[in-house]
């Protein structure tokens, strides 16, 4: 009793943990998980937040600068006192103090030129990112969709051995009833190897397959995930290529294309660009002011009393020079405190400074040459992914019809495959073909079977790249 108790545990345990093993992806969360961790991605993402801190800059542009300085020095011999302005032939300690700021007033509008373009290329760069995800998109429904293809071949190839087994234990029950040569078997045999040999393609496609997408999902090569599989994945009624028309068509993707905005906008910033290299022609006018103060160790200062010195001078009386001696009352002085120096030699000053281009070797007239010709390179640009565009609308509207065609001819051929088989059967059973006419025909059958799911699939994918280009959410229905 305890043993079944244990088997039974041990059973559950090895269910709920294979159930727990295989993790389940839709498309949906394949997209999803790559928007949020494929490398592409993130470098578009980081090209976005690059241009938000351009933009955050240029604003910043229109607020005054302010700088503030601190300088210390000694200076030997002589010299001149910054405080007295006098010379000295004294060692003197300095110090200075200063706190300076400007601010530019007219520049030819090249602060707000600049703070537009960076607007332009910061949506430039956010459509870039859109593009990116749709483009990830895609590509991951094409490795999702190849899964699932090789999935189902591999299925169909399991099936067709398993029936091919059964069709030679048939025969080898004719054989034993003396109704067939013993040599009628070896066909039906090399038909089971080749059974085999298309299982093990198929194997390394569905492995092949889901490398592919982990690569896209960022995902480590030996992480276990299964593909969620719809019970039947059918072709909607209502997409029909015949019905599209590849000018409507390139209207409404021109319109739900991100890079088609992010050319826009990066024609519109490299129109602002021309601007803002004009505006190295313009005069330039900006204010400025600014506080300073500074100390020197021979600063001094009266200490509040006073002495007499006595000044010889010589003078002339009747010709004979006479030594004449004067005194004067002069204040003691005393070493003048650090901040009180401060205090008194605090200066402030304010003006406007205009700059004038007269000539700078030609580097103004250059840029204002080279600003033209981005211009021209980026409307050459739009007109050119455009074309682009609609060369692939076209081609994919092509391409779906084709495959719609090819899915069609497809499901005809297994019909009339699957008939030839069916009384090819009839007529082995009743002894009436051989093994090799009865193993053709069941070739041609499986060959049929197979050439039908290659046309679904890629008829399929094709009409998931109209809806690309419509701007339709991709998903399996």
């Amino acid at each position: 009793m305890y043993k079944n108790i244990t088997l039974t545990f041990l059973l559950c345990f090895l269910m709920i943990n294979g159930a727990m093993a295989q993790d389940t992806w839709s498309l949906e969360r394949c997209i999803r998980y790559a928007w949020d961790n494929n490398i592409n991605i993130k470098k578009a993402n980081l090209n976005v937040k690059s241009n938000q801190l351009k933009e955050r800059g240029s604003k910043y542009a229109r607020l005054p600068n302010l700088n503030g300085s601190v300088s210390g020095g000694y200076q030997f011999g002589r010299t001149i006192d910054p405080v007295t302005n006098n010379f000295n032939s004294l060692s003197i300690g300095t110090n200075g103090i200063g706190l300076n700021s400007s601010v530019m007033v007219y520049n030819g509008n090249r602060i707000s030129n600049t703070i537009k373009q960076a607007g332009y290329d910061l949506q430039a760069a956010m459509a870039d990112l859109a593009q990116v995800k749709n483009d990830i998109s895609l590509s991951i429904a094409s490795s999702y969709l190849n899964v699932l293809f090789a999935e189902e071949q591999l299925e169909a190839a399991r099936k067709r051995k398993i029936l091919t087994e059964s069709q030679l234990s048939q025969v080898d029950k004719l054989i034993k009833a003396g109704a067939r040569p013993q040599n009628a078997r070896l066909e039906i045999l090399a038909t089971i190897a080749r059974n085999e040999q298309a299982i093990i393609t198929q194997e390394n496609a569905v492995e092949t397959g889901l490398l592919n997408l982990k690569n896209l999902l960022q995902l480590s090569p030996d992480k276990e995930i299964q593909l969620e599989k719809p019970s039947t994945i059918s072709i909607p009624e209502e997409d029909n290529p015949d019905i599209l028309k590849m000018n409507e068509l390139y209207k409404i993707s021109l319109s739900n294309q991100p890079f088609v905005r992010a050319d826009e906008n990066r024609v519109k910033s490299a129109t602002l660009g021309q601007d803002i290299a004009r505006a190295g022609l313009l005069p330039q006018l900006s204010a400025f002011g600014g506080v300073s103060t500074n100390f020197s160790t021979r600063g001094q200062r009266p200490d509040g009393t006073f002495r007499t010195v006595l000044i010889p001078q010589t003078v002339l009386i009747g010709g004979v020079p006479t030594e004449i001696i004067t005194s004067k009352t002069i204040p003691n002085l005393e070493d003048n405190p650090y901040f009180n120096q401060l205090d008194e030699n605090f200066g402030q000053n304010i003006g406007l400074r205009l700059s004038v281009p007269i000539y700078n070797n030609h580097q103004a007239r250059i840029q204002m040459d080279q600003a033209e010709l981005n211009m021209i390179n980026t409307q050459y640009t739009s007109e050119i992914n455009k074309q682009n565009l609609k060369n692939n609308i076209q081609t994919a509207i092509a391409n779906a019809r084709a495959a719609k065609r090819t899915l069609r001819a497809s499901e005809t051929t297994v019909e009339a495959s699957r008939a030839a088989f069916q009384n090819s059967e009839k007529q082995f059973q009743l002894g009436a073909i051989n093994t090799f006419e009865y193993a053709t025909a069941k070739n041609n059958l499986d060959q049929a079977e197979v050439d039908l799911i290659i046309a679904k699939y890629d008829y399929l994918f094709k009409l998931k790249v109209l809806d690309f280009y419509q701007g339709k959410k991709l998903e399996l229905k």
